[in-house]
């Protein structure tokens, strides 16, 4: 990698990883026990490792793993809070930003943000090694 890109990668990467914290993947949206994957990529798994295939918030509490095909993009964990409303000027603009390769990542919880349209977020608590966060244009 070169010089330049890796420390565009650790500006961008920092908060993320200077938290401590858990970090969050959004896995999709839930409305009325109809589940929209938001990533098609994200096979979220039980405590046996069973797929969990059914859209209601009890059996989507339940997810221990989730198997990610393809990278998904890091986020500040909202819990069961409403989400905020973006500004729409830095919607336009493309960005690297912090991502979770591919592989299995243990999930800590899972949380339902209120969507303003209806419906909520499943919103996957994960935590993110170090090794493991990515850089993606978004």
């Amino acid at each position: 990698m070169k010089p330049a890109l890796l420390l565009l990668f650790a500006v961008v990467a920092a908060p993320a990883l200077a938290q401590g914290d858990a970090q969050c993947i959004v896995a999709g949206r839930v409305s009325d026990g109809h589940w929209a994957p938001r990533l098609q990529a994200v096979q979220m798994r039980g405590a046996d490792g069973r797929v969990i295939a059914r859209a209601d918030r009890q059996s989507l509490a339940a997810v221990k793993s989730a198997d990610l095909a393809r990278p998904a993009l890091l986020s500040r964990c909202d819990g069961d809070r409403p989400l905020a409303s973006g500004d729409s000027e830095a919607a336009g603009r493309k960005t690297p930003v912090p991502a979770l390769s591919r592989g299995v990542v243990e999930v800590e919880g899972v949380s339902f943000p209120k969507l303003r349209t209806g419906g909520e977020l499943v919103e996957l608590r994960v935590r993110v090694p170090a090794e493991r966060v990515v850089s993606v244009t978004r």
